[in-house]
């Protein structure tokens, strides 16, 4: 009965482990996303990384793939339509007992979230800035 109850509590501490390293991953990315978010997307918190995007990414595939045929420019469009977004996703490593056979196992998450907004403090800032975002030229 002992190797039984030794696999049975090795699966305990295991299942364990990798959900309280879940639960802290998908805290850190959290923190990393909304920190960067809540900043208008300009300043990268220290230790993050970050994948910022136009918002319409998880469309449906035509909206995808209308803005994939158009490239930077439709990309650009987008962005200025409907805001940027950022996601980002981190994995982590959890070690299997002995026990159960060694090696690990990964753990993968991810967070995605609309970049706040900075309002522009004059109509002519405003402007260039749509200009900037739609032609690109000379900004």
């Amino acid at each position: 009965m002992l190797p039984f109850f030794i696999a049975v509590w090795s699966c305990i501490i295991y299942v364990h482990n990798a959900y309280a390293e879940k639960v802290r991953l998908m805290a850190v990315n959290r923190n990393c996303v909304m920190t960067y978010a809540f900043d208008a997307c300009e300043r990268t918190p220290p230790g993050c990384t970050l994948t910022r995007g136009a918002s319409g990414g998880e469309g449906p595939g035509e909206v995808g793939g209308f803005v994939g045929a158009l490239g930077s420019f439709g990309s650009g469009i987008l962005t200025a339509v409907t805001g940027a977004s950022v996601s980002s996703r981190m994995t982590s490593s959890v070690s299997k007992p002995r026990a159960l056979g060694g090696g690990g196992t990964s753990v993968l998450v991810g967070n995605s979230m609309q970049c706040n907004t900075r309002y522009q403090d004059s109509p002519v800032r405003s402007l260039a800035a749509g200009f900037c975002s739609f032609i690109g030229i000379g900004c």
